[in-house]
């Protein structure tokens, strides 16, 4: 079922004069604003079905809510009053607060952004455009006899049809957004309900069987001692097992010892024998390669900017090297070294925060440039991650091709391969 067709079935032509004159806007504009957030508020509603909490939420909100098939079936006649449309829009609003918390303003500035309108109008728009969508959501649960799991699963289903049928600018703007360019790329998995939520409570006397009788205050307190001195010798021991070993350790390696980092070493051959396990001894002797950038190289311009305090933040850097085989996200040999580049530079400057921007034109059917753009540079931002970088310093945004189709300009902005990394903090 595709609810996007089902939900924009309702904006009429009379819908949308009305709306249009309610907050002041082109009809035109009102039109592209209201069907951008159908896309929007599913988009969202979906992300959320993908916690436990969320699907009760919802399914609580759609079951006790206002919202029904009714209002649905009234909602051109209910833009009639301006009375009327204030105390729905007022009502949607606080509703989309309750479900998609702090996502209203980044709804808003998306959709004011995509159809050129005012931010404020967007925001009303969005407090008519919600209760029409949990009052469809409401009259299936009713009609199909859903449960919190099923209307979580009918939600996830939609991912599909949001990637084909938004436009790719919209689609950029809700990924980011929303945050969810991660679902966009790889599924959407709905929670599922515990068991627990449905289970009823024990009654107190059942509860009280399980509280455990106080412990005599003499014995108690002895046993209590007793256990703390012995965790205290066994930290004691175990500190100085590893103190004396490290000694050790280091007395052996400061004879014809390397100057690459231990921990690097170790990566490094890890990672090495997995790819490579037939590899000969005799290169095992030649030592892990070098993950210092190459002089010239757009990461090692990236490291010099980056040591350089009198240069601010977001400056942008094109990495060629972060090439992928074609209509995948499998980094060739040299994207893999550019990571592990990446990843040095990272250590080495450790209040850095980036954001990969990557943009494909080699898609091969079904996928499309904006999910092909997606997975890869989720694929860096994981290999970042496995590699020791904390997940809050990089974020990753794909932007499909990067064509514009309606692009006015007198030159043309072509189809795009190339994976940028932007310095956001430095």
């Amino acid at each position: 079922m595709n609810l996007l067709t089902v939900l924009k079935e309702n904006l009429s032509d009379s819908v949308v004069s009305r709306a249009a004159y309610y907050v002041d806007e082109n009809p035109e504009k009102t039109r592209l604003a209201l069907e951008g957030l159908v896309h929007t508020v599913v988009a969202g509603l979906m992300k959320r079905t993908t916690t436990e909490i969320g699907v009760n939420q919802l399914y609580s909100s759609i079951q006790k809510g206002k919202f029904d098939g009714a209002l649905v079936a009234s909602f051109p006649d209910l833009l009639r009053d301006p009375e009327q449309i204030n105390r729905l829009a007022e009502a949607g609003s606080n509703s989309i607060s309750h479900l998609l918390p702090a996502m209203k303003s980044s709804i808003g500035l998306a959709i004011s952004g995509y159809a050129n309108i005012k931010n404020s109008a967007a925001i009303t728009l969005l407090g008519l455009v919600t209760p029409m969508v949990l009052g469809t959501l409401n009259q299936l649960v009713l009609e199909k006899k859903l449960d919190a799991d099923a209307l979580a699963s009918l939600l996830a289903d939609q991912r599909d049809h949001l990637i084909e049928s938004t436009p790719e600018r919209l689609l950029d703007r809700i990924a980011e957004g929303l945050n969810i360019q991660h679902l966009l790329a790889v599924g959407v998995t709905p929670a599922k309900r515990s068991a627990a939520i449905d289970r009823p409570q024990r009654s107190v006397q059942e509860r009280q069987r399980f509280v455990p009788e106080p412990e005599e205050e003499g014995n108690g307190s002895l046993v209590k001692w007793g256990v703390g001195a012995l965790i205290l010798v066994a930290l004691a021991g175990g500190g100085y097992y590893i103190w004396n070993n490290t000694r050790s350790y280091s007395s052996a390696n400061e004879e014809g010892a390397t100057s690459t980092d231990f921990e690097d070493t170790t990566v490094y051959v890890r990672e090495t024998t997995a790819a490579r396990p037939s590899r000969p001894d005799s290169a095992l002797k030649t030592g892990p390669q070098s993950t210092t950038p190459a002089a010239g190289s757009a990461l090692a311009n990236l490291q010099t900017y980056l040591t350089n305090p009198a240069l601010p933040a977001g400056k942008s850097f094109m990495i060629p090297a972060f090439d992928f085989e074609p209509g995948t996200a499998r980094l060739k040999p040299a994207g893999t070294a550019a990571v592990n580049e990446l990843t040095t530079i990272m250590k080495s400057n450790p209040s850095v925060q980036i954001r990969i921007v990557g943009y494909a034109n080699d898609a091969v059917a079904p996928m499309k440039n904006k999910e092909l753009s997606v997975t890869r540079v989720l694929a860096i931002k994981n290999q970042l991650i496995q590699a020791g970088i904390n997940y809050i310093r990089v974020d990753a945004v794909g932007l499909g091709s990067g064509f514009k189709p309606g692009d006015s300009t007198a030159v043309k902005q072509a189809a795009r391969k190339q994976i940028d990394v932007k310095v956001v903090i430095k």
